[in-house]
């Protein structure tokens, strides 16, 4: 067989049916999902029903029970900006994509599109823990699949440098969201300060990740 081995053979193989699937159609379909995500979030921020002759306490109290559905709606919507820049930023450097990242990405869009269930539950009940934990697991969810997608692409596949310090803040971030779940039996603000504290740890300078 040309002089090629079993092995050489096999690897050349793999390597041609990994470069005919196009990562662009992955990166497409990623960003109609993500989009209908957003959608299905923003489609929750309802005003509470008003009588045909409201007064200013009834629209002053619709809005104000409408503040921890904004406010879930905004911890929600960061997160999945979150995602969808290191989503986008990850698939920018490889030069192809092979099936095993196919279904890799494909369990990290189905758990973000599983975000605005404990979104709207979280903005209906924000104290209470079930709730509380109900988000924690599926944020716990989307960080471990994105971990685990980086991982195949950086130690599997070899296709990008590993950064230690990109992987140190997913397992960081990993190990926060699995700790929120437990949390919550004892005092869903702490939590809170885990959702919350996670968005803003991404926005900080890299300086501070090291």
């Amino acid at each position: 067989m040309s002089g090629l081995s079993r092995t050489e053979t096999d690897k050349e193989i793999y390597c041609n049916m990994s470069y005919q699937m196009n990562k662009n159609r992955i990166e497409a379909f990623s960003d109609g999902v993500i989009a209908i995500i957003i959608t299905i979030m923003v489609l929750e921020l309802k005003i509470p029903s008003l009588g045909e002759h409201f007064t200013d306490e009834d629209a002053t109290r619709a809005m104000t029970l409408l503040v921890p559905k904004v406010l879930a709606y905004l911890l929600s919507f960061v997160v999945v900006g979150i995602l969808w820049i290191n989503h986008h930023a990850l698939f920018d450097k490889i030069p192809y994509s092979t099936s095993r990242l196919v279904w890799h990405n494909a369990f990290l869009l189905f758990v973000m599109s599983l975000i605005p269930l404990p979104t709207a539950f979280i903005a209906d009940h924000p104290l209470h823990h079930q709730a509380v934990i109900f988000y924690g697991v599926v944020m716990f969810l989307n960080a471990i699949a994105f971990y685990l997608m980086g991982r195949y692409v950086e130690i599997d596949l070899k296709l990008i440098p590993h950064n230690k310090m990109v992987q140190r803040s997913n397992i960081i971030s990993v190990s926060l969201y699995l700790l929120s779940i437990p949390l919550a039996w004892v005092s869903v603000y702490f939590s809170y300060l885990i959702f919350i504290g996670i968005p803003i740890w991404y926005f900080l300078p890299d300086k501070f990740h090291k």
